[in-house]
């Protein structure tokens, strides 16, 4: 009995194994297409940055590892809270110059991300050293610039 005979014999199941067939292709045929589509962008603003010790800022990756060069100059990491209506920058941060050699090298660990970064209040001179918990809470206290006793609140890209 050959292929013939057996559809002759049994037309539901003929019908049944092409209908599958073509359901297959069509997935083939769309899982191609769709495979060779340029996907979403993977790297979002999710944080923001200054160049200019937080009188502006930008959104940007936080994939980038600062300090780095934007538009000829260095950006830091910029975090933006709101006061009011008014969103400023609370505190700048940065990587020691070694800790960044070792981020950007993907050979940072968790104690290069806690201890080799700085951190300052926009205007200040000096950078407070991760390490040295009371210099960074006293950065780390955000108050509203206008003097309202507000609350800031962190924006977020």
């Amino acid at each position: 009995m050959g292929i013939r005979d057996k559809v002759n014999n049994n037309p539901r199941a003929a019908v049944a194994v092409i209908g599958a067939i073509v359901v297959l292709t069509v997935i083939a045929v769309v899982v191609q297409v769709l495979g060779s589509r340029r996907g979403p962008r993977m790297t979002m603003p999710d944080s923001y940055f200054t160049v200019d010790d937080g009188k502006t800022f930008f959104p940007a990756s936080s994939s980038n590892v600062p300090p780095f060069e934007y538009q000829g100059k260095e950006a830091v990491h910029a975090y933006v809270f709101e006061c009011d209506g008014k969103r400023f920058v609370g505190f700048v941060e940065r990587f020691t110059p070694e800790a960044r050699k070792l981020m950007v090298a993907g050979k940072g660990t968790p104690q290069t991300r806690v201890y080799g970064r700085e951190l300052k209040k926009p205007g200040d001179k000096t950078w407070a050293k991760s390490g040295d918990f009371a210099a960074v809470e006293k950065v780390m206290d955000i108050k509203c610039p206008n003097g309202s006793g507000g609350t800031p609140e962190p924006v977020e890209p």
